[in-house]
């Protein structure tokens, strides 16, 4: 399952270059029939192609992989972004509209602003969610360190009172009285590497 760092890192990268790609479109739809030209233009096409995918279906299901979900502002901004993309894609269909007026204004100055803050707002939900979800995992760790502590100290007492049982039984008890030493021989053991576990979480 990835951490959501790596799905804002993911969805950044499939997502920011769109920007840039559409305006790219805008400049060479019909413009140029260069080699160099389709080079770009084939690129951009991928990366608004990429951005659109990642809007509409990846992000939302690598959310749902890690079982977080966008707040409602933040989720109508990424439906935003993504019905802002379709033109574009209309546009790979159909490079004629590409000349339109409106989509050049589309495409300026509604789809540009709209990725921007998304990802802005993406990238800071993403990694604080990120920072809490660590500290609370951190705290589980402590917590099950903390049982572990204790039952590992219950062993130990439960080794100590074999050895003495086995004591007044005298020579039968002999070896009994060696496997409880080892048994709280490794419950110490145990102790100290909870304890050293727990000294590193807690730094």
């Amino acid at each position: 399952m990835l951490t959501l760092t790596e799905i804002q890192n993911r969805a950044f990268m499939a997502i920011g270059p769109a920007r840039i790609a559409a305006l790219s479109l805008l400049v060479l739809m019909n413009k140029e029939h260069s080699e160099k030209a389709q080079v770009a233009r084939q690129l951009s096409i991928d990366r608004v192609t990429a951005a659109h995918d990642m809007l509409g279906t990846k992000l939302p299901e690598m959310l749902k992989a890690s079982n977080h979900n966008l707040p409602a502002m933040l989720e109508q901004q990424r439906q935003a972004c993504f019905e802002a993309l379709s033109p574009l894609i209309e546009v790979l269909k159909d490079p004629g509209k590409a000349q339109s007026p409106d989509f050049s204004d589309h495409c300026l100055y509604h789809l540009e602003p709209l990725v921007s803050s998304f990802l802005k707002e993406m990238t800071e939900h993403l990694m604080e969610s990120q920072k809490e979800l660590e500290v609370e995992r951190q705290a589980d760790m402590l917590k099950a360190i903390a049982n572990a502590e204790v039952v590992g100290k219950n062993i130990q007492l439960i080794a100590f009172n074999a050895s003495i049982e086995a004591a007044r039984i005298g020579d039968l008890g002999k070896g009994f009285t060696v496997i409880a030493s080892e048994i709280r021989d490794l419950s110490g053991k145990t102790q100290k590497f909870l304890d050293n576990i727990s000294g590193l979480l807690r730094t």
